[in-house]
């Protein structure tokens, strides 16, 4: 059967601070089979998940929409054993050619230098079936193993990630190889350096004012300031608002259900709550998941019987953009003043805290 191409185009303009951006991808399919009628193309922009689809019923499709700035994506179709790949859109033209077993995207240096960014995208989830059986099994052995090799994986990203944001200046996958190395930042005020590195579509980009957001907020979530306050529903529906826990030490926790340190600590967290949970404190697990039910899921498995929020905007969560977190495990103590009076500690460093402050 010969090959009909459908063209998806999607332009967006930006305004920047004197000149005007324009934002664009086109997608071209070749098919062979018939089987394929739909095509999507789903991306993420400052925590709002976004899919286009087109059908490939006719053989001349074009799909108008607004994009707001260059952003990472998936292929996929309505047949499951096509499979899905990966692509970057940024003001350029995506050849994919589908048949009934697979989505075969055509080298370019801009699809090239992405699949070099994410490479270890691929790999991690190779482990993930390791570290479910490891964990049923208590494998602590194992675990620590498993957590040298995804120690490894994040330190190749930061490297890489880091190298391509100083060395392509020019290159529209610069906001995104900056977002890879300093979602590993602990205390995001120290990106504000690089951040104003960056070219002003960039910063005025629903991505870049997400950064500035959570830049500010973690200026003003250092020790010995006042905690921010915050309204979130938990994970059973209800509103929980922090100031309930006024009067206590409370212990904010950032994680999340795809995080394998954080996941490694809760068991000595659930040890540290059942000791102190009678002595003025609590704890409130803030989770950055966008799938609810991996999340709940995670709280059953993993035993957590304290306070869990969420609002479901992964990485945008407004807590953490309160708190300028990106990178997960963080945590930060409170007094029962309200005041943060340590941060990002460990959860032996957290025992020797709680066991100074509440067994006096």
């Amino acid at each position: 059967m010969k090959p009909f191409f459908i063209t998806a185009i999607l332009v967006q303009t930006c305004l920047t601070n004197f000149a005007q951006q324009v934002f664009y991808y086109k997608v071209l399919i070749a098919s062979t089979t018939e089987k394929v009628n739909k095509v999507y193309v789903a991306y993420e922009i400052a925590g709002e998940k976004i899919i286009d689809s087109f059908l490939l019923a006719k053989k001349q499709v074009v799909l108008t929409k607004k994009i707001l700035q260059p952003v990472a994506a998936t292929i996929y179709t309505n047949l499951k054993q096509t499979g899905s790949q990966s692509v970057f859109l940024a003001n350029n033209s995506v050849k994919a050619a589908i048949t009934e077993k697979s989505i075969n995207v055509q080298e370019t240096k801009l699809q090239s230098d992405f699949l070099f960014l994410t490479e270890n995208d691929r790999i991690r989830p190779t482990y993930f079936p390791l570290y479910g059986e490891l964990s049923s099994k208590n494998d602590t052995a194992g675990l620590n193993k498993l957590a040298v090799i995804f120690d490894s994986l994040k330190k190749d990203d930061i490297n890489k990630s880091y190298n391509y944001f100083t060395a392509n200046k020019n290159s529209l996958l610069r906001l995104f190889a900056f977002n890879r190395y300093t979602t590993f930042f602990a205390d995001y005020s120290k990106i504000e350096k690089d951040f104003n590195l960056l070219p002003a579509w960039a910063k005025n980009s629903p991505d870049g004012k997400n950064i500035s957001s959570k830049i500010d907020g973690a200026k003003s979530a250092q020790i010995n300031t006042a905690a921010r306050k915050f309204i979130q529903l938990t994970s059973t529906g209800q509103s929980f608002n922090i100031e309930a826990f006024e009067g206590k030490y409370i212990l904010i926790d950032f994680w999340a259900s795809w995080c394998v340190p954080c996941r490694k600590e809760h068991p000595n967290l659930i040890k540290l709550y059942e000791q102190f949970k009678n002595k003025n404190f609590d704890i409130v697990s803030v989770s950055l998941d966008s799938d609810k039910n991996a999340w709940i899921e995670a709280i059953i498995k993993d035993k957590i019987n304290w306070t869990n929020v969420s609002d479901l905007k992964g990485q945008q969560n407004e807590i953490a953009i309160k708190y300028g977190v990106q990178s997960v495990p963080a945590n930060f103590l409170i007094n029962p003043n309200g005041v943060i009076i340590e941060k990002n500690l460990s959860s032996e460093m957290l025992y020797e805290k709680l066991t100074t402050l509440l067994n006096k």
